[in-house]
């Protein structure tokens, strides 16, 4: 009878354990500066000089339990290009007039007073978009999972 009772116990503790929430995610992304992250998921950019990126999962429940699956994720980031990379972005691409919604910890980096396109890449396994400005080596990258 004693074994049944601490088998009661362990098998409690084994269910409260295996039922409670990982950690809520830091509220703001930590920003990374491995240009090689970034550069992975854009490699017909050519060098990547310089990058602060943020990656963050898209569609995160606040106050609810999640059900299981697959996340998207979202990378973004402010980088330094060679000139030459920033004209190639613009030719043969589907660019248009658009100005990029960077994540707060890197709104800071973006240049201002400049006029951005915003160019679709070829999609690779995630959905790519350059946002670029003629004159300017700076660019804002983003790239989800599909």
């Amino acid at each position: 009878m004693r074994t049944m009772g601490k088998m009661s116990v362990v098998a409690a503790v084994v269910l409260t354990a295996a039922c409670t929430s990982p950690p809520p995610p830091p509220k703001e992304p930590v920003v990374s500066t491995d240009a090689a992250a970034v550069a992975e998921d854009f490699p017909d950019l050519g060098e990547i000089v310089e990058a602060s990126w943020v990656e963050e999962r898209q569609g995160e429940s606040k106050d609810r339990i999640e059900a299981p699956g697959p996340s998207v994720f979202r990378l973004s980031a402010v980088v330094k290009l060679r000139p030459e990379a920033v004209a190639k972005v613009m030719t043969g691409k589907n660019c248009h007039p658009g100005a990029p919604v960077a994540p707060e910890p890197l709104k800071a980096l973006l240049p201002t007073g400049v006029a951005w396109v915003s160019c679709e890449l070829p999609t690779t396994t995630k959905a790519r978009t350059a946002f670029v400005a003629a004159g300017s080596e700076k660019a804002f990258l983003t790239s989800s999972t599909m």
